[in-house]
């Protein structure tokens, strides 16, 4: 079993023009096996609320599987939702039908971690969604 380490970094926020889109992560794999994060936003509050500590990817037989550590970065609790959609390599969504929002709620300064198994061998990456 492989395991990856992502490299989560600052420089790569960008601004979405749409307004009613929420938070997105994206993880991309390159031909060498490193995992790089960036992060997407039209909700700048929210980003500055919750963050993402590490991202993990890993293989489990011909399958990824990804945990990801969610942060609240405040000392309130927050209660947001989440979806995780696992994308092939060409970018295009794997399974989109079988995404739903998950409920998570984290208190004051609390990390959590989610995972998601791909829904098969085509899915390399994956894109989670934040809202509130």
């Amino acid at each position: 079993m492989k395991f990856y380490q992502a490299f989560i970094t600052t420089s790569t926020l960008s601004m979405l023009v749409a307004c009613t889109a929420p938070n997105a992560l994206m993880t991309h794999t390159d031909s060498h096996g490193a995992t790089s994060v960036t992060t997407r936003t039209n909700n700048p509050v929210l980003l500055t609320e919750i963050g993402v500590d590490r991202v993990n990817m890993v293989e489990v037989g011909s399958l990824k599987k990804v945990a990801i550590a969610i942060k609240n970065q405040r000392f309130n609790n927050k209660h947001f939702f989440y979806k995780i959609i696992w994308v092939d390599a060409q970018g295009i969504e794997v399974n989109p039908e079988g995404v739903i929002w998950k409920p998570i709620e984290l208190t004051g300064r609390e990390i959590k971690s989610v995972q998601s198994l791909a829904p098969n061998p085509s899915a390399v990456d994956t894109v989670v969604y934040l809202k509130k």
